[in-house]
């Protein structure tokens, strides 16, 4: 085993290591100088490491005694430090973290379906590794499952793509980009059965729809109501305040939401964007309704909603949804509406019944609160059939109905 002394002399204290090549009797003796003893003791752990032994020109330079090599002995050069690969996940998370404009709540969801729907495929692959027939096979994986394609779309957009673009541009402090080309690039959504329509689209069915509401609960259907004559969202009828109404415009405006954070359903001040903020007009009738639950309001100390749950607060979606607009739904089609209806429906049918009525597209947007019109028209307006009959008029009289009937007798 190597030993260290202590030399002392004019020029100051030094430490200088010594041992017997092999550790024997007969080993040749060696010797080291140090001027630091931190430093003797480091390279006497190395000599004992190596049974007694001179540490490899390797070593010396490995633990910073590069000095110490012979003269004309130059190391190998060090390994290059192996390159660090980035996972899906990783970029996936620090992109999230990099999220300045959304609400919290939003990137929770965001998070939460990359966990449930993208990270247990590509999660644990290296994102630059990642192939566009990988993400064509996660689509269709996900359409096998039963999701929708407005779903897929939903998950696409909101994150995937983005985080594939981010990973396309170059990193904050000039780093190269971590891809060359973004997967999702021309990649179509995949082909699924058909999705029923969930619009009303004629008077008729609007009128069994109401019936079948104002049958189970007339509380209900009177926010099911403005619901379909304004196309508002959930989260904005539901907290729509008594101040929103205007009498006199015969309008309501969006001042306020109610969102779902960390579980819980609470009262934002404000819409989640600036397109959320507007005033949409009501037919009288409907503006009648509103009026009166607006007054019903002022004789109730406390009423911040013009519609209530049973104890007076604002519905929670969970539970008007199982309590009441499942019967409804079910009522509806008993009396013969050919449709199972989704609440969101009542939007797009309004939004439909607008732009097949020649609503112009700007006003079409600012009713919806979208920031772009192909949103509104790609999304939430559908064909109905309410050009059949027209179609048939004019065709008819193109052909000379009555003409082509004699000469065919």
């Amino acid at each position: 085993m190597a030993q260290i002394e202590k030399r002392t002399a004019k020029s100051g204290t030094r430490w200088r290591v010594k041992w017997r090549t092999g550790g024997g009797r007969d080993g040749q003796w060696n010797v080291e100088t140090f001027d630091f003893q931190v430093d003797a003791k480091r390279f006497k752990a190395l000599v004992d490491a190596n049974g007694n032994h001179r540490p490899t020109p390797e070593q010396l330079v490995e633990h910073g005694f590069a000095e110490l090599l012979p003269a004309g002995v130059a190391a190998a050069p060090a390994p290059e430090p192996a390159e660090q690969v980035v996972t899906f996940r990783a970029y996936a998370e620090e992109w999230l973290g990099q999220l300045v404009k959304p609400h919290p709540e939003t990137v929770r969801k965001y998070r939460e379906r990359l966990e449930k729907h993208v990270f247990p495929r590509v999660g644990d692959r290296p994102i630059a590794e990642i192939t566009r027939r990988e993400m064509r096979e996660w689509q269709q994986d996900l359409r096998d499952a039963g999701l929708s394609a407005k779903t897929i779309a939903n998950i696409r957009g909101e994150s995937v793509v983005p985080i594939f673009r981010a990973a396309c541009r170059p990193g904050e402090d000039g780093e190269p980009a971590v891809r060359t080309s973004n997967p999702m690039d021309g990649l179509a959504l995949p082909e699924g059965p058909r999705a029923e329509r969930d619009i009303l689209e004629s008077p008729d069915e609007a009128r069994l729809f109401l019936e079948a509401a104002y049958q189970v609960d007339p509380e209900a259907a009177d926010l099911l109501l403005c619901k379909l004559s304004t196309g508002l969202r959930w989260g904005e009828v539901s907290a729509l305040p008594p101040r929103a109404v205007s009498v006199a415009r015969g309008a309501v405006s969006i001042v306020q939401v109610l969102r779902k954070v960390n579980r819980r359903w609470v009262v934002e001040p404000k819409p989640k964007t600036k397109q959320g903020y507007r005033e949409v007009p009501l037919p009288a009738s409907v503006m009648r309704m509103v009026t009166d639950r607006v007054a019903a309001a002022s004789r109730e100390p406390g009423r911040q909603f013009v519609f209530v749950a049973p104890r007076g607060n604002h519905w929670r979606y969970e539970d008007f949804y199982t309590d009441r607009w499942v019967k409804i739904r079910d009522l509806a089609r008993e009396k013969g509406l050919p449709r199972r209806m989704t609440m969101h429906g009542l939007r797009h049918s309004l939004l439909t019944l607008l732009a097949t009525e020649g609503v112009d597209l700007a006003a079409l947007r600012t009713m919806a609160g979208h920031a772009s019109v192909t949103t509104t028209m790609n999304v939430y307006v559908h064909a109905t059939r309410r050009h059949h009959e027209p179609v048939r008029q004019i065709v008819g009289d193109f052909l000379g109905v009555d003409e082509l009937a004699a000469a065919r007798r």
